[in-house]
């Protein structure tokens, strides 16, 4: 049951992160323009690389993903 737990929470983040990049790849003007030409560039590559699915990424990839959503949505860089 934990287990289940578990592996339910890890998809809701993920699901979460892939609408999250999804619209800001397609609509999100405003916080797209936080992102960097090559950012950009490298966001849209993750998101239809992945499919929708996590396994579909490496490790590497889904957390510069994560840090691409983040930037996008704050207008801060990681670790700033």
């Amino acid at each position: 049951m934990l287990t289940r737990l578990v592996a339910r929470g890890r998809a809701v983040n993920w699901i979460a992160l892939y609408e999250a990049a999804r619209l800001i790849y397609r609509h999100g003007k405003q916080r797209w323009d936080n992102l960097t030409p090559d950012e950009r560039r490298r966001l849209g590559e993750l998101v239809r690389k992945s499919k929708g699915r996590r396994s579909n990424l490496t490790e590497p990839e889904r957390e510069r993903l994560w840090a691409l959503v983040k930037k996008a949505a704050t207008g801060v860089a990681p670790g700033r």
